[in-house]
């Protein structure tokens, strides 16, 4: 029997990441950031049950006092967490786990923030309260995206978190500010490859005819199955290479 097992999926935009998600055991729910995942579905998979549910991030044109992750976050999370307790789903996805801590992070500030300035308004212990809010709100946000990855596997539900990568900066001795390495790294929650059983890094290859190409980066499971790279690839390949069946 196959275990229910936590996918993290990570590449440059149009690498097909949402394309190999959604080669995962029906029924499927994904909540969608970018709104593209409802492309994929009727372009590639008519016929399979897959649940979209697209999550509007507002046009920040800004840097004003105005709050907004708080409600989106909030409601994120309630239906996220119904969807994984329900039963109803073999696979869940987050289109992009990057986008969805991005509005955490902000979230989190706008709550510390708020608690800030009213603690302050009534202590007038500013730089007190700073102090002791900035341990909160980083175990804060680990917390919560912790949480994304221990309810599907308590549940018995497959989750893929699909990122994207970006440039790595590095500090090299001698200079003062950090500089492009030239290197990629995932772009979102720095524990994420810790809580994955299976990590997974994708690129295109080809000009005529392109395919996708799917990298074991870290797993869990057999590990000689780490390096290898697989062509237009789905669930059921990458299943049967990390876990030796």
């Amino acid at each position: 029997m196959i275990p229910n097992i936590i996918f993290s999926i990570s590449g440059l935009p149009k690498s097909g990441k949402t394309h190999l998600a959604l080669t995962f055991p029906e029924p499927i729910k994904v909540f969608s950031f970018d709104g593209r995942s409802d492309q994929v579905r009727q372009r590639c998979f008519p016929d399979k049950v897959i649940d979209i549910e697209n999550i509007s991030v507002p046009i920040i044109e800004s840097d004003d006092d105005t709050e907004w992750a708080p409600p989106i976050w909030d409601a994120f999370y309630k239906n996220y967490k119904a969807a994984v307790n329900s039963g109803q789903y073999q696979t869940v996805v987050i289109d992009t786990a990057t986008t969805a801590h991005t509005i955490l992070n902000q979230a989190v500030f706008e709550w510390v923030k708020r608690e800030e300035e009213g603690k302050a308004a009534q202590y007038n212990k500013e730089a007190k309260e700073r102090k002791k809010l900035a341990v909160n709100e980083y175990h804060t946000r680990n917390l919560l995206m912790k949480a994304l990855f221990d309810l599907p596997k308590n549940a018995g539900v497959n989750l893929v978190v699909i990122q994207y990568l970006g440039e790595k900066w590095a500090t090299t001795p001698g200079k003062k500010m950090a500089e492009p390495t030239g290197e990629l790294k995932v772009q979102g929650w720095g524990q994420t490859e810790a809580f994955a059983d299976v990590n997974i890094e994708m690129e295109t290859k080809g000009k005529l005819k392109v395919v996708m190409v799917a990298t074991i980066k870290s797993t869990g499971f057999d590990r000689t199955s780490v390096g290898q790279s697989l062509e237009d690839t789905s669930y059921d390949e990458i299943i049967a290479l990390v876990l030796g069946e």
